[in-house]
């Protein structure tokens, strides 16, 4: 008697669409690297500068988004042409195409709202950082930003609230097992943001508390920012390089309201000097090196944002998670690898909370599927395999025939590499 062994755990087949999370962490890394050359001495100036860098990179959408926008109007164009002539019985013409945006004109003026909010959003978690900066500078505040990993855990956390009460997203028993999960990750890093915060700024706990708080805005707003950018690829039909190129166009009027001030106010750089901030970027190009390394570094903000805005709009907010908490974790394993172990803390520790944040994420966005205490059920694959089986059984009553290999490769027809689920034991553990 053949034994049939149950699976506990199953991994749903993957596409081509899923080769973005890996060419975000590609571009992730090579982002990193240069940011790594650029940061070599630290510079107020470079700081700001990079605000103009990340704006320029955005605005490289305008390539995408015209040669698109040109074969759009092209194979509009044929569609014309062969829908010409096409008159049904009522004399009216007949168009076999529906598109959207025609369809959406109507909520242009709320669409175009929604955009302006995103880019606001998207500046004022940018320059908050460079304000801080701009304090530290003055200060002369040493805080390192690797010490807060729990930041990476609020943010999984608010992305999936912002979700639910946004997008309405369903919320089953394995969402509520990973988001409990993902509370203890938080409580652990958070303990141990704490402990090595008080061992190296105990002396600057004030204005470490600030740096927290200001990193904690930057986060809210991003989580708030991509779950509003799905909101606006569902609802009012933006592409993501018309997005991102609405964003770049935006951030320049912003940065000029923003650069303006400081045409006149001196501020301190790393020597101590008083000096414009434009000085300082006119600075940093004494090295005409950084002029290659400023538009390479541009090029890979455009691969890392266009491909960010590539995975929110064709899976999810929840689903970006799972690219963050990868690239947090490679950067963390490059900190160790070019600043050597004896600078971190709880490495063990760490790397363990990092890959079990990873497994949560897997977990919540169903690519992986526990397939105890109910965890399975309402999961799309376990949902689809109980389609199959009951589409099976009608074929079965109507036919006669147990021989079913057009109705999703079932029980005879099944293929080797899908698991074998039993339809009692699906059933009673999706009952649990």
């Amino acid at each position: 008697m053949l034994i049939k062994k149950k699976k506990y755990i199953f991994f749903p087949k993957l596409d081509s669409k899923h080769l973005l999370f890996l060419f975000f962490i590609l571009f992730s890394f090579a982002k990193k690297f240069i940011q790594y050359y650029l940061e070599t001495s630290e510079s107020l100036g470079l700081e700001f500068f990079k605000l103009y860098v990340f704006d320029f990179g955005d605005l490289l959408s305008i390539i995408p988004f015209l040669i698109i926008k040109k074969r759009s109007k092209l194979k509009n164009k044929n569609t014309k042409e062969e829908n010409q002539g096409n008159i049904n019985s009522e004399g009216t013409t007949e168009y076999l195409i529906y598109n959207p945006i025609e369809n959406s004109k109507k909520n242009d003026k709320k669409g175009f709202i929604y955009v302006l909010l995103t880019t606001i959003l998207d500046f004022i978690a940018q320059i908050s950082r460079v304000i801080f900066h701009i304090i530290k500078e003055q200060k002369k505040l040493d805080v390192k930003e690797s010490n807060l990993n729990s930041l990476l855990a609020i943010n999984m956390i608010t992305t999936i609230l912002f979700s639910k009460y946004m997008l309405h997203t369903d919320f089953y028993r394995h969402h509520s097992f990973a988001f409990l999960l993902n509370i203890l990750c938080l409580l652990a890093l958070s303990v141990i943001d704490i402990i090595e915060t008080i061992d190296e700024h105990g002396d600057n706990i004030i204005m470490t508390i600030v740096y927290f708080l200001i990193i904690l805005l930057s986060k809210l707003l991003y989580s708030f920012e991509n779950v509003f950018i799905k909101v606006i690829f569902l609802f009012y039909y933006y592409s993501p390089y018309a997005l991102l190129l609405a964003k770049s166009i935006f951030h320049f009027f912003y940065l000029i309201l923003f650069s303006f001030p400081f045409i006149f106010i001196e501020l301190k750089d790393e020597k101590n000097d008083n000096k414009l901030i434009f000085s300082m970027i006119g600075d940093i190009f004494e090295d005409k090196l950084y002029i290659l390394v400023e538009i390479l570094f541009s090029i890979l903000s455009f691969f890392y944002n266009i491909i960010t805005f590539k995975i929110i709009d064709a899976f999810s907010p929840n689903h970006f998670i799972i690219a963050r908490v990868a690239e947090n974790f490679c950067i963390y394993i490059i900190n160790i690898i070019l600043k050597g172990t004896d600078k971190e803390k709880y490495i063990i520790f760490k790397i363990i909370l990092f890959i079990l944040l990873i497994l949560i994420s897997f977990i919540y966005n169903e690519f992986i599927v526990i397939n105890i205490c109910g965890l399975s059920k309402n999961t799309k694959l376990f949902l689809e395999y109980e389609e199959k089986n009951e589409l099976a059984i009608i074929k079965i009553n109507y036919n006669g025939d147990d021989d079913i290999d057009d109705s999703g490769n079932l029980d005879n027809g099944r293929s080797s590499s899908e698991p074998k689920i039993d339809s009692k034991e699906f059933t009673e553990n999706n009952n649990n």
